[in-house]
């Protein structure tokens, strides 16, 4: 018995479950419970292709839904878990854990591993839409006025691009006669293309940008990040980062390889190139603390598009591996930022001297920016380095040159803040007020547990590239230069 879809079945069922019973005094004991069952997921199925609801091959074509799990997608979904369960454990520092909160960061989990797993394009857009609601309600959760201002812009830009992506599924539906992702592949390798068809190539891009927080979406994704609670970004931009590798490698699986998607390919390159310098000078600019982490993300999520927009097997591992990577560092200065705020405020100017104050979390929240920066021996370094190498093997030096400077503008961005925000002096009576207040040790411990990874992963990228590589390489023969 394939016990896979259990992966989006049982989230979906609990944040039911959770939102009928966001009252119940016992919502802290049953969110541990929760996390410590999110882990297990990723390891109940079994890998290959999975037909749901009892559909299988009808008339040559694949019907139904569809899922594909294998190992690559395994480590994707156990990473996105484990954030999840981190996120949840750090929520119950907070003195009023909403079950509504929980219920909405599941159907995220949910949503968004469907997306991961899925192999036909109706399902993937049915669960794009969830996801994207879910982190709607996770910014209006923060209750601040600035927050609910944010979501709405999201929602009503994601209402834009939700529509176009459906729009787009429809034009390759009625140009193909499926919406299985492999069945038409086939049709479009064996098939001229026609306007239908770059249609549908559009707005699968577009869908890919708002979804990942590419150009011209970037704003309004870190908007959201920086109004949402930092533990709550954490979980937020991770569902944008698989979200985008999901979305990114589906284009590639319909069309790579076809010659017209070479103009596609640049427009790809030029989005990632353009999230990356955008995200890296914004971030200087700021002097908010939120702000600038939100940035950063966008800034990030540049290198993972620009990874897989590369298209090589060893880009598309480059790609993977950085999401991943990126995910557990950022998370973990997202988390690192929620402590912090609940010292003071996130605004910079009015931090500092919180070094003899938290020791310890002074020291892992520098091993996470030092491995966003690409600094040895974290694991940001690993996967910046294969980007680099995936560039210059295509000929693309110039790209290898824009990665290695942003990375140069994080490391000050990030050194700056980590400056004014533990180093800078400040007065004996601000010192005793820090000492006043507590920090939530789930929070510490979450932050704890990511930067081990953070080290982990620096040490021993092949935990994660192994599993990654066979997955890449046959995305990777479809693609020509």
């Amino acid at each position: 018995m394939n016990l896979l879809p259990l992966i989006v079945v049982f989230p979906l069922i609990m944040a039911i479950i959770f939102n009928y019973i966001y009252k119940s005094k016992a919502i802290r004991i049953l969110a541990l419970l929760m996390a410590l069952s999110l882990v297990i997921l990723p390891f109940l199925g079994g890998y290959g292709t999975y037909f749901f609801g009892a559909h299988g091959v009808e008339s040559g074509l694949i019907s139904g839904i569809s899922y594909i799990f294998n190992p690559a997608k395994q480590v994707m979904i156990f990473t996105l878990m484990l954030i999840g369960s981190l996120v949840l454990i750090a929520g119950m520092g907070e003195k009023k854990l909403n079950g509504l909160f929980v219920s909405l960061l599941l159907m995220g989990l949910a949503s968004v591993s469907a997306v991961v797993l899925a192999d036909d394009l109706f399902n993937i857009y049915v669960f794009y839409e969830i996801a994207a609601i879910a982190q709607t309600g996770l910014v209006i959760a923060s209750g601040t006025e600035k927050a609910y201002k944010a979501a709405f812009r999201y929602m009503i830009m994601g209402t834009v691009a939700g529509s176009l992506l459906l729009l787009g599924i429809a034009f390759l539906l009625s140009a193909t006669g499926t919406l299985n992702i492999s069945d038409m592949h086939n049709y479009l390798a064996n098939n001229p293309a026609t306007p239908t068809i770059y249609g549908g190539l559009l707005m699968l891009i577009i869908g890919l940008c708002y979804g990942g927080g590419l150009p011209p979406f970037h704003t309004v994704k870190a908007d959201i990040y920086a109004r949402a609670k930092p533990f709550v970004a954490s979980m937020l931009q991770t569902y944008s980062k698989f979200v985008l590798v999901a979305v990114m490698l589906v284009i590639f699986k319909l069309f790579g390889g076809l010659s017209y998607f070479n103009t596609a390919h640049g427009a790809l390159i030029a989005l990632s190139i353009f999230g990356m310098v955008f995200g890296v000078v914004m971030a200087l600019l700021q002097s908010d603390y939120k702000k600038l982490l939100s940035y950063h993300a966008i800034s990030q999520g540049g290198y993972v598009a620009a990874g897989l927009a590369i298209g090589t097997p060893l880009g598309i591992i480059a790609g993977i591996f950085h999401a991943i990577n990126h995910v557990i560092y950022k998370s973990a200065l997202f988390l690192g930022a929620h402590i912090v705020s609940q010292k003071h405020s996130s605004n910079l100017a009015k931090l500092g001297g919180l070094l003899p104050i938290m020791p310890t979390v002074a020291f892992m929240i520098l091993c996470a920016k030092l491995a966003i920066s690409g600094v040895p021996p974290f694991n940001g370094f690993q996967s910046k380095l294969l980007l680099a190498e995936a560039a210059m093997s295509v000929n693309m030096p110039e790209l290898a040159v824009i990665m290695i400077l942003v990375s140069v503008g994080t490391f000050v961005s990030m050194m700056k803040a980590f400056y004014l925000i533990f180093l800078k002096p400040c007065s004996e009576e601000q010192i005793e007020e820090y000492k006043n207040i507590k920090v939530s040790r789930y929070s510490i411990f979450s932050l704890a547990v990511l930067t081990i990874l953070c080290i982990i992963l620096g040490i021993y990228p092949d935990i994660v590239v192994n599993q990654i590589a066979p997955y890449a390489n046959e995305i990777g023969r479809i693609w020509t230069f």
